[in-house]
Parts: structure tokens; sequence; C-alpha cells
């Protein structure tokens, strides 16, 4: 009896023992993780939040990310490049919160496996500066992307299609990297920070100016040169059409480019002519006052607006000044004056019809060589200018026929007692050329205004 009784006893002071080291090891769990606990692969187990926090963040700060590109493994980096900094408290508590600290012994049989939640911080100075330099690095010898764009194709403009390339964005980088981060992957794809083409052959706004602008290049434009029909070579006009940001439009200088050209090619103004004299065959005359030119800036305009309204052209250029015909630029009718025979002719159809000795400029005064033309024809005039002494002299004429815009003309002479031969030399005007009276009569009669007048 007294041997039952001391079991008892025994069994009692046991059961004690074990109650108030189940209650003390139960009081410890209450903020510490019970046995056998494992998260994101880390033993915490009788661990704080604290210290779990510390052993994890030590473990996973020597976590690695992988950057791949087409399954081709390029760099690997820790998190602290990427400017990451863990955190596992919040889920830590979390977990600690749900346990139930008087199943310890439960615990220790079965144990517990469980993730946190990461509460990952990253600084995004650290971040850019890292996908910048690591953009840099990278993009040495990679394709830069090419946008879509309209070029020209024989006569008319075709969408050239875009290039992707293989460059990384630097801010794609640090927007990709932050995603995997985010999302708890260590692999990332630099594919996805890939610079992009902002400009795609399928944009429809690229379509759209294709059109237009195939529309305008195909303007028809003939242009009316005296006799001559210019037809503007259909690349020509192509290449007067532009994009302006998405417009299709036309290059008003272009245009005026191309008919300046036109003008220097075809027009008579300020060029030298090979003439075909009486007396010394072809000679080279300087340019004067007779000739034309193409109107320019009214040219232009004209084609500008048939090209802008896509309407095709069929006009005569705009034009100024003399000679302007459609036999020629001289033509067949025309005085010539020839100082080194003192000698002038009257020529009308091609044909001489009247002619005479002449005196011409003195020595130092010359007649001015070149192709004039009679602009005006007075009577009765009075010429004035100054002698060789300075001395001012009034000389009044019957007939007077201006020829350049500097008071050199066709004259009748009374004051001169011969004509022709070396007369001039000493007796010679002071750059006009004097005719006898009544040759001039006669020329002044038979020369309308307009008329060319050679001097050589």
């Amino acid at each position: 009896m007294k041997k039952n009784k001391r079991w008892l006893l025994v069994v009692g002071v046991l059961v004690v023992l074990m109650g108030g080291f189940y209650i003390i090891q139960s009081m410890h769990y209450r903020d510490h993780f019970l046995p056998n606990t494992e998260i994101l692969g880390v033993d915490v187990s009788g661990q704080t939040v604290n210290a779990a926090n510390k052993k994890l963040t030590d473990q996973f700060d020597q976590r690695q990310y992988t950057f791949v590109e087409k399954n081709k493994k390029i760099l690997k980096v820790k998190g602290d490049a990427l400017g990451l900094s863990q955190d596992f408290k919040k889920g830590l508590t979390q977990i600690l919160n749900k346990q139930n600290p008087w199943q310890w012994t439960t615990s220790v049989f079965a144990g517990q496996k469980t993730n946190a939640q990461e509460d990952p911080t990253i600084n995004t100075a650290a971040l850019k500066q890292f996908a910048t330099s690591t953009a840099d690095k990278l993009n040495q010898n990679r394709q830069e992307p090419v946008n879509a764009k309209l070029v020209t194709s024989g006569d008319q403009f075709k969408i050239q299609k875009e290039v992707n390339g293989d460059q990384i964005d630097a801010d794609k980088l640090a927007t990709t990297v932050t995603s995997a981060l985010d999302n708890h992957r260590q692999v990332i794809e630099l594919t996805d920070a890939y610079k992009k083409p902002t400009v795609k052959a399928s944009d429809r706004d690229l379509q759209t100016t294709e059109r237009d602008m195939n529309k305008l290049a195909s303007t028809k434009v003939s242009l009316q040169i005296q006799s001559t029909t210019v037809t503007v070579p259909q690349a020509t006009v192509l290449s007067w059409v532009t994009n302006d940001n998405g417009k299709a439009t036309v290059s008003s200088q272009a245009i005026t480019n191309y008919v300046t050209a036109l003008s220097q090619q075809y027009s008579t103004i300020h060029k030298t002519r090979q003439f075909n004299s009486q007396q010394q065959g072809t000679v080279s005359v300087p340019a004067g006052t007779y000739g034309w030119s193409i109107n320019i800036s009214a040219t232009s305009a004209m084609i500008l607006a048939s090209v802008k309204a896509g309407q095709d052209l069929n006009k005569e250029v705009s034009h100024s000044g003399p000679g302007y015909t459609t036999t020629g630029d001289i033509g067949n009718t025309y005085v010539e004056v020839s100082k080194e025979k003192q000698h002038e002719w009257y020529i009308k159809d091609g044909k001489v019809v009247m002619d005479s000795d002449i005196v011409t400029g003195k020595p130092g005064q010359d007649t001015p060589s070149g192709v004039f033309y009679v602009w005006s024809k007075q009577r009765n005039a009075t010429l004035r200018g100054k002698n060789d002494d300075g001395s001012s002299y009034a000389s009044p004429v019957s007939y007077w026929m201006p020829i350049d815009y500097t008071g050199v003309g066709l004259h009748d002479s009374p004051w001169q007692p011969k004509y022709g031969g070396d007369w001039y030399k000493e007796h010679g005007s002071h750059g006009c050329v004097n005719n006898p009276p009544d040759f001039m009569a006669k020329l002044y009669a038979a020369v309308d205004e307009g008329t060319p007048v050679i001097v050589y």
C-alpha cells in the first residue's frame, strides 16, 4: 500500500514538472517560432521575428539575379547591385501570429514549412545607375532600332519597314528589373527591355502620308518656253514632295531652284552671243540690255500651286524682258554696228535694206559692245553730258533712239564732216553712234521700238 502511494507521488511530481515545462515552453513560443519551422527554405526554429528576419536577410543578400537573352546567360548580379534591400518582418510577424504556441509539441515531430511575404525595398537611384551603365556596356556592338520611313523607289514613294534592333533601353531595363523583383523572379529577360521603333510600317498615319505624297508626286508638269516644251521628269517632281511631320507637302525652295536652273539655261539676258556679222564672220557679242529671262517667282508659284493641288500643268512660263519670241533670240530684223569697220546695217527679214558709214565713240569714251535694243524713239531731243575737259555739252539732234540705260544711242550728227575710217579716233562721239543726218532720218522711219541693236 505504501509502495503504490510512492509511485503515485512520483507520477504526480512528473506530471507537475512536465506540465510546468509545457507551460514554460508554450509561453516561450508566443514570441518565438515553433520547432522545425522553415520559412522560404531557411530554418528559423526558436527564433524571434528580429532574429529570423536577420537570418533571412543574410540569406537573401547573397541571392543572385540572372539576366538572360533568348535563353543565353548574359550576366549575374547580387540584389544590392540592383539597389535591392529585403525586409521580412511583416511576413514573419503574420506567420508568428498565426501559429499556436500550445501546439509546440506537435511541431517537434511534424514541423512546418511556410513562406514569408517578402517586402523588398528598391533604391531607385541605384537601380537607375545600374540600368544605365549596363545598357551602355551592352549596347556598344548592338543595332539601334530604325523607324519605318518613306523612301523613293523609282518615281514613287514606298514605306521602308522598321528594323527592331537589339539595343537595350535603360528606362525599360529598370522597369523590367522592378517587375521581376516585385514578383520574386530571379531570372530577367533582356529582350523585354529592347528599344522599339516608334514608327512602324503598319501605322495608318504613315500609310496615309505615303498615299498623299504619291498623289502629289504623280502630278505631270510641262512648261512652254518659246518654241520649246520642257517636260519636267517625274523623278524631279517627286523630289519636290516632302514629308513634313506626317503631312505631304511640296518644297517651294526645290521648285524655285529648278526654275532658276531653267532660266539660266534658256534665258538670253546677261549672256554672250555668237553673232554672224556682215563682214567679220562669227563674232562674240557680250550681253547688253536686250534679252529676256524667266520670271522665277511667278513661274515657281504657278508650279507650286499646281503640284500642291495634284493637278497636271501645261502652261507657258512667266517671263520678262525683250526678245522673247518663238523665232529665236535676235531674230532676222535688227541693226548691226561694227566699230572696227565703222559701219552700220539695217537688216529686215534677213536682208540688208540700208547701210552707212558711222562714227562711234572716241577711244577712252568707247561705244559699249553688246546686244541692245531700241527702247525709245524721240524727235528733236537734246543730248547732254560732260566733255573730256569737264565742261558740259548740250547737243540738239533731230532723231534719237537710245539703246542702253546710260545715255548711249543712235542719232543724227550734223556736226560731223565725215564718217567711217579712222575719223572716230580723233573726232569720235562720247559713246553714241553718230549717223549721217539723211541716213538717220530714213533709219528712224524704218526701225521700230524693240528692234535689236548689235554692237561689236
